[in-house]
């Protein structure tokens, strides 16, 4: 059997419903400029899911087990789109397209980048010594962009320094695993929110190579604290052009029509959190071109400070200093 090089981390059959026979436009971080292009070249690595197989040799049965899992999810969203109507609780579509979104959470290039940062750190060291100055100016010059604080430089190294110490883990083969590892635990707290639909009076929703967007409103916490399933008070899920999949911790109506302002609002955020392109229609420039894309990605943050628990008694004790590490979404 052929083994499959080019591995989609969101399926081009996905991407296919914000474009036209197959073509979709494309704008990248940084730039003003798009292009039409085929679904097959948008949100593809060489090899990205390649693993050691037991033969010792190359294998692509993680994209081939993805494939089937996407095929399901996919019909149910067609169904979406032809009813206007999410899948019953407890139904075989429902549990399909929910192991999808856990799936796509944590398929995604940014998520393999935070497991491996530790073997980033030390291909950019080579034979240097990975100490705090070696990981601020590793933090500024290649992964922030910017002078990094002495918490964040300690909290980086404090975790990189613990990690290599793992070698045996540090393995594409290994990264692959603990990101799939989470899609179980996710997966019940997706079933677990309330699901609703969001229909657009008119289709201008676009997409990303990142397209489960988490949100709640702007908070000083963002400066420190990443959002996650349990905390985000919206997932975000444009199903095509005209329609999402809004999953809340509140119950809502089942369909919801939505206004030209929160499709506006929903493609700025989906474009604040993608990895690097956005995906619209490419007769609708003007969705893209609207969007801020900055030139940096979303990457991992790191912290160490002081911890503290509180006791039954209402009083705070000290646990030391905490290692904390996430990932903004905006």
């Amino acid at each position: 059997m052929t083994r499959a090089k080019r591995h989609h981390y969101v399926p081009a059959s996905y991407l296919a419903r914000f474009g036209e026979n197959g073509s979709v436009l494309v704008r990248r971080r940084g730039k003003s400029t798009m292009y039409p292009t085929n679904v097959k070249n948008v949100a593809v690595e060489g090899g990205f899911y390649e693993i050691t197989g037991d033969d010792g040799q190359p294998s692509d049965s993680v994209e081939r087990a993805l494939a089937g899992l996407e095929s399901k999810a996919l019909t149910a969203l067609t169904g979406v789109e032809q009813s206007q109507r999410l899948p019953s609780p407890g139904s075989s579509d429902r549990e399909a397209l929910a192991t999808f979104l856990a799936v796509q959470f944590t398929r995604t290039p940014l998520n393999r980048e935070r497991i491996m940062f530790p073997v980033r750190v030390a291909r950019y060291a080579g034979d240097r010594e990975i100490d705090a100055t070696l990981m601020a100016e590793y933090l500024e010059r290649e992964h922030l962009g910017f002078r990094p604080q002495d918490s964040e430089v300690r909290g980086a190294l404090d975790l990189t320094q613990y990690m290599l110490g793992e070698r045996e883990f540090f393995t594409k083969d290994n990264a692959i695993r603990l990101a799939f590892s989470a899609v179980e635990p996710l997966e019940r707290v997706i079933l677990g929110m309330h699901w609703s639909l969001e229909v657009a009076r008119k289709p201008r929703l676009v997409t990303s190579d990142a397209p489960l967007v988490l949100w709640r409103p702007p908070t000083s916490r963002a400066q420190f604290e990443g959002l996650g399933l349990n905390n985000a008070e919206e997932v975000r899920f444009p199903i095509n052009p005209a329609m999402q999949l809004l999953l809340t911790h509140q119950v809502r109506e089942p369909v919801t029509r939505i206004e030209p302002d929160r499709v506006r609002a929903c493609n700025a955020d989906l474009a604040s959190a993608c990895y690097q392109v956005v995906v619209g229609h490419p007769q609708r420039e003007r969705q893209l071109r609207l969007l801020e894309l900055r030139a940096r990605r979303p990457v991992v943050r790191f912290n160490t400070g002081p911890g503290y628990r509180t006791m039954p008694d209402g009083t705070s004790e000290y646990m030391g200093e905490i290692l904390h590490s996430w990932v903004p979404w905006h």
